[in-house]
């Protein structure tokens, strides 16, 4: 465990009783370590994972690093293009692409074209660079349905560097369409995604369900209803992602998400954060 605060380590140190504790990744030996997890914080006045990735790679370490990578768009480009040079696995947390309901809607479409992709993603109280920081989630599913994104035009709402609002609409190369809107004025947290195309609709209510409609006819999958209440780690896909994360480190699959892709998912999380307030732009 390496955190610059040791009381951190020293208040995991129960949970963790084998561990090591160190407050640099300097202090830390090469040779007597698999791979690496980045959960620091990124707030505003916090950029915990640039420096901790940095000198990962330069280890040369494997390393799942929490979403974003950084809140600095340049800063990301810096840390995929470490771990490119070194040859290093680097893996951003995309856990929407290992959640329950979202691999059934993707199942679902099964290599169908996607037409629309509307989402949605509602808090209470502003957040930091909000797009990128936290609805960079949906925007990944909304990529991982409908490919790259070639235009994003719309508006934000914030107070500097705090994010209120926003409303987007996103062509994406494919072909598709998408419109994206969050509010942090919202009564309660929501996250949807509705995606329709060649005569299907799935509607996804993540966690807990997703709707699909083919023929007139319509499927609900309730991952709940089949495991009981699931613990969060599955039912949010973070265990899966972590499995799959050690199955790269052991040779045994290929990246689902290689860094660069996950830093395309944060450009157009980037992009919607620099829509201005009150007027019109393509980004």
């Amino acid at each position: 465990m390496v955190d610059a605060n040791p009381d951190v380590c020293r208040g995991m140190a129960g949970r963790y009783p084998r561990a090591t504790q160190h407050t640099s990744v300097a202090g830390l030996q090469r040779d007597r370590l698999d791979c690496a997890l980045v959960l620091t914080p990124v707030s505003e006045s916090v950029d915990g994972h640039y420096g901790p990735v940095m000198a990962l790679m330069e280890f040369g370490l494997p390393t799942l690093c929490e979403k974003p990578l950084s809140s600095d768009y340049g800063r990301a480009e810096e840390m995929v293009a470490a771990a490119e040079a070194a040859g290093t696995l680097l893996v951003m947390s995309v856990n929407r692409r290992f959640t329950p309901v979202y691999v059934r809607a993707r199942q679902f479409f099964d290599g169908r074209p996607v037409r629309l992709c509307i989402a949605e993603k509602h808090g209470n109280g502003p957040v930091f660079r909000e797009p990128v920081t936290n609805s960079i989630h949906v925007l990944d599913a909304m990529r991982m349905m409908c490919g790259d994104s070639a235009q994003v035009a719309g508006w934000t709402a914030a107070q500097g560097e705090m994010t209120l609002g926003a409303a987007a609409v996103i062509r994406f190369s494919g072909g598709a369409m998408g419109c994206y809107a969050a509010s942090r004025g919202a009564g309660a947290w929501f996250e949807r995604l509705a995606i329709h195309g060649d005569g299907r609709t799935a509607i996804v209510e993540a966690p807990h369900r997703v709707r699909m409609v083919a023929g007139g006819e319509e499927t609900v999958y309730a991952p709940d209803a089949h495991g009981w209440l699931l613990p969060a780690g599955e039912r949010w896909g973070f265990r899966p992602q972590l499995d799959h994360f050690l199955a790269c480190v052991r040779g045994e699959e290929e990246p689902h998400t290689t860094a660069r892709d996950a830093l395309a998912s944060q450009k157009l999380a980037e992009q919607v954060r620099l829509l201005p307030e009150g007027g019109n732009r393509h980004a």
